[in-house]
């Protein structure tokens, strides 16, 4: 009687059959990852789009923009005078459907009270962008590493100016900006005289640059870089800019590493960052923009004439 042999596979046959997989992985792969991104980056527009029709309903309500952060004492350096806090994007919060936790807020107390400890620790999926590297709330601490609360992230600043506005001290050491959004601000479309759709409102800040969090500018935090350069975590920027950024020194979003601060716009998506404008559009800025037009979009009243062909 003859055996009968069932087929099979050689192992130099299958060994050929894993190398061709793993060709057709490397070549999709990169196909892959851009799929990716380009969604993310459709879902930070789309997220920078809703911020900007609440902010316009927040004018239309109540005849300006939000402040960059509320602070009732009077000014004296932007670190110790930032009570109670509260931050642009907790005023809007009933204007992107968060009318409850708005109310759980006490906002006649500092962001930092323990009444609003759950309150400012809520994610709210709106202000995170998707490439962002957030890892849910982040404890907010002072120079000498002492917690004061925790705070859930943002992936979103607005604008106080461009490099003559710190985000602390302001322009010339009075917490003021040069752009819509500062210390106490209430900016109209009035005030706008650049003109609203070549004015920033608002810019990326992703995590991997400095914190940033929707809650507000807490009393006598230090907001440190935190991994772009060797010198992470050294010469921090004041509590402003968890909500506040400004426009830079000599370079565009994204600064190279070594050259980029922490209270400047920073985006995890390659080639630049999205950014909007006082219209409610939203435009994706490059790295490697004009660094005087970037400085021009980021003030409101500043007389530059922008052309959409420069950026």
């Amino acid at each position: 009687m003859r055996e009968r042999f069932r087929g099979g596979f050689t192992l130099i046959e299958l060994l050929v059959v894993v190398a061709i997989l793993a060709v057709l992985i490397a070549l999709l792969f990169p196909a892959v990852q851009a799929a990716r991104e380009a969604a993310h980056r459709a879902q930070c527009l789309n997220n920078l789009k809703q911020i900007g029709i609440a902010m316009n309903a927040y004018h239309d309500a109540v005849g300006a923009f939000p402040m960059g952060y509320l602070a009732r004492a009077r000014y004296r350096n932007g670190a110790t005078d930032t009570a109670p806090g509260w931050s642009w994007a907790s005023m809007i919060l009933p204007q992107i459907e968060q009318a409850a936790l708005f109310a759980a807020t006490n906002t006649i107390s500092t962001v930092s009270a323990p009444a609003n400890s759950t309150a400012i620790a809520t994610i709210l999926p709106g202000l995170i962008c998707p490439s962002d590297l957030t890892e849910g709330a982040f404890p907010v601490l002072d120079a000498s590493g002492n917690r004061l609360a925790i705070a859930a992230p943002a992936s979103y600043a607005v604008c106080v100016g461009g490099n003559e506005s710190d985000t602390a001290t302001g322009i010339h050491n009075d917490g003021l900006g040069t752009g819509i959004f500062y210390r106490n601000s209430g900016v109209g479309i009035a005030g706008i005289t650049d003109g609203t759709s070549q004015t920033f409102a608002a810019g990326e800040r992703s995590q991997n640059l400095s914190r940033a969090t929707w809650t507000g500018a807490v009393t006598h935090s230090a907001v440190p870089l935190v991994a772009l350069q060797a010198e992470a975590g050294l010469d921090p920027e004041g509590s402003g800019a968890l909500v506040i950024a400004h426009t830079g020194e000599g370079h565009g979003p994204n600064s190279p590493s070594g050259l980029a601060h922490g209270d400047q716009f920073w985006s995890l998506h390659p080639g630049g960052a999205n950014f909007l404008f006082a219209d409610g559009s939203v435009h994706f800025i490059k790295a490697m923009i004009n660094f005087p037009i970037f400085q021009a979009m980021a003030t409101r009243a500043g007389g530059e004439v922008v052309s959409a062909d420069q950026y």
